[in-house]
């Protein structure tokens, strides 16, 4: 009998662990780094090692996933089956978590590091706020409620000129390399980056309503980026 309440009260542990690991909310998983927070975006960077796995947690709000690197991963949600994918750098899709959340682990299957970035969207306005973006260097990927995402791919000496509107936008440079152009007529600071100039695969730009947009491809080679839009 002994033996049998020790196996019970383990099952139970065990049990209660897993739904405690469910809880944790995405931003807390120790491979998810928040590296940006305004009123707009959580920018939560997301680095798992080769064939390391997450904790369970926790998506609850609107997200825009970017992937930054090639790697096989896996999936699981809490109680479901696995499934295998394929990470593709420039990629992004539209994940609808505010109503839809789901609790599911994440590992990385390959033998470099999977490098993704999950912009939680905080902003969720009633109306539309802008309209959307007409420049011939960016390409619609994809349009929901509260964001549009772009994609831009800029040949040597390409630059991209957005006039200030009314929306807030991310760019996050996925290859190559791009200089911006600070607005020297801005009273307070707009932009929010991870560097100085230039900007390389992985860094980011966080533009403030009413901020000018300028920048131009910096090396030899293409830069690819894309640009999410609060709406």
């Amino acid at each position: 009998m002994k033996i049998k309440k020790f196996n019970l009260f383990s099952v139970v542990l065990i049990l209660s662990c897993n739904k405690m690991s469910a809880q944790v909310p995405v931003f807390e998983e120790p491979r998810h780094k928040v590296v940006l927070l305004n009123d707009y975006i959580r920018l939560i960077d997301v680095h798992i090692p080769p064939h390391d796995t997450t904790l369970y947690h926790r998506h609850s709000t609107a997200s825009a996933i970017v992937f930054l690197t090639r790697n096989t991963t896996g999936s699981q949600p809490m109680g479901g089956n696995p499934s295998v994918g394929q990470a593709v750098p420039g990629n992004t899709f539209f994940a609808g978590y505010g109503d839809k959340p789901i609790s599911h682990r994440v590992w990385n299957q390959d033998t470099s590091v999977y490098h993704v970035m999950d912009i939680e969207i905080l902003k969720h306005p009633d109306a539309i706020s802008c309209e959307a973006i007409t420049n011939s260097s960016l390409q619609l990927k994809w349009e929901e409620k509260p964001a549009r995402m772009y994609s831009i791919r800029l040949n040597q000496h390409d630059h991209v000129d957005i006039a200030p509107g009314k929306c807030g936008h991310l760019l996050v440079v996925i290859s190559g390399s791009v200089n911006y152009t600070p607005d020297a007529s801005a009273s307070f600071p707009q932009v929010q980056t991870t560097r100085h100039n230039p900007l390389h695969a992985a860094d980011f730009l966080w533009f403030d309503p009413g901020a000018h947009i300028a920048f131009n491809n910096a090396g030899k080679d293409y830069a690819d980026c894309v640009l999410l839009e609060i709406r």
